[in-house]
Formats: C-alpha cells, sequence, structure tokens
C-alpha cells in the first residue's frame, strides 16, 4: 500500500466503522479487514468500475464479507449511525469540501474526519474553520516524490490560522515534521513567484493579489524553519 494510504491508516482509531470515500481500487479498507479492524468497512465510489475493482480486490484478499460497497456520490449512502470515522483522500480540497457540505450529518464531534487533498488543501482548510470544525492534528507524507497533506478535523472547535498557514498547515503542528523545511520551501517559492510577476505587471492591486502575496511571504519568513533543505 502507498506511503499515503499507510499515514491514513495508521489515524484510523478501532471504532465503530469507517467509510473510504471515492475507495478506487479499495486498498485502504482492504488492508484494515486483513489487519483485523474490528468496526464496519464501507468502501464507497461514484463509479461502478471502481467499485467493481474494490470488489475484486476484497475478493483475492479473502475479506469480501468484511466489507460493504456503496455506489454513490460522496456520503450519500453512508450509514451515519454505522460509521466514526470519515475517510476522503485522493481528490482536491474544493471536491473533498463539497463532499462535507452535502452531508450535515458528519458535523457531529462523534465523527473523525481524515482528509488527504491532492490538490487545493487551502480551500479545504477554510472550509472546516468556517464550518466550525476543527483540524485536530495535521501530517505530511512524501510518496513518489510527492509531499501529501493528511488532515484529521473534527467538528465542534476552534482553529485559527494566518493566510499562510491556509497553504501549509498549522505551523504549532508542523514545525517539528521532518518534511516541513520542503513544503516552507515550495510555498515561499510559490508566492515569491506570484509576487515578482504581479510588481513586474506594474498593473496596480485593484484585487488585492499583490498584497496577499506579499503577506503571505512575510508570515512564511516569520515561520522559517531552520532547515530548509529539499
Amino acid at each position: 500500500m502507498k506511503k499515503r494510504l499507510e499515514c491514513i491508516a495508521a489515524k484510523i482509531p478501532n471504532g465503530i466503522g469507517m467509510v473510504d470515500v471515492g475507495t478506487d481500487h479499495g486498498y485502504l479498507p482492504v488492508a484494515l479487514a486483513q489487519r483485523g479492524y474490528g468496526g464496519n468497512l464501507f468502501a464507497s465510489d461514484i463509479g461502478e468500475g471502481p467499485l467493481q475493482t474494490a470488489r475484486e480486490h476484497a475478493e483475492s484478499a479473502g475479506v469480501t464479507e468484511k466489507l460493504r460497497f456503496l455506489c454513490c456520490d460522496g456520503l450519500e449512502l453512508c450509514p451515519p449511525d454505522a460509521v466514526d470515522c470519515i475517510v476522503i483522500a485522493g481528490m482536491g480540497g474544493d471536491t473533498i469540501s463539497g463532499i462535507l457540505d452535502r452531508a450535515e450529518w458528519c458535523m457531529d464531534r462523534r465523527y473523525t474526519l481524515i482528509l488527504q487533498p491532492m490538490t487545493r488543501a487551502e480551500v479545504l482548510r477554510y472550509w472546516l474553520i468556517y464550518n466550525e470544525f476543527e483540524i485536530v492534528d495535521e501530517d505530511l507524507v512524501e510518496d513518489g516524490g510527492i509531499l501529501y497533506s493528511v488532515l484529521t478535523a473534527r467538528f465542534g472547535g476552534v482553529t485559527r490560522l494566518t493566510e499562510a498557514e491556509l497553504y501549509t498547515g498549522s505551523f504549532a503542528q508542523l514545525a517539528k515534521h521532518p518534511l516541513y523545511p520542503r513544503l516552507w520551501a515550495i510555498q515561499r517559492k510559490r508566492f515569491q513567484k506570484v509576487y515578482d510577476a504581479l510588481k513586474r505587471s506594474g498593473a496596480g492591486d485593484e484585487d488585492g493579489r499583490l498584497a496577499l502575496s506579499e503577506l503571505i511571504c512575510r508570515q512564511l519568513e516569520e515561520r522559517k524553519p531552520n532547515d530548509q533543505g529539499i
């Protein structure tokens, strides 16, 4: 199983049940079943094709009877009382936000949300904060040369992030992470490039992008790690 999925698996509590939204090949729920997870295991996907692949994977692993397969959009068919952990991984942060937004039942502190955005993590962090979710943990994992953020969140709580932390994750949670210097360098280069391009254009700052990129660069400098090696 890929490193990013192993990172997610390590965070899943052995509770009432888990749903893996966008399960694709079903690697995560199949691995949990093989490792003795005691709760309900749901593999959900919007496409029947990927879900059939997940069924075949479960059958070859000998754990078909331990999984339930849901062909639906997001959490549409997931029974709220049968799970206490929701995993949504491998999608854009905007897509993950939309799935959660359509499932108001997950806005309950009994659910642990483990979220791994492939892109636009800042959109997901903003959505969580705006909708009163607490981001209780941020982790980083490198897989295939790419850095991924893994967020653990629960409804009911306060998370405060600076503009820069919407892109990097909480400095307090990640400052000592061995991959944080690399993430910091990527985002610092990204926003310095944006700032320089806007500055050279001389087009003014009616939309506020110049000021925002300057602010984020400054905030990142204030959170500069000791080791900036990539």
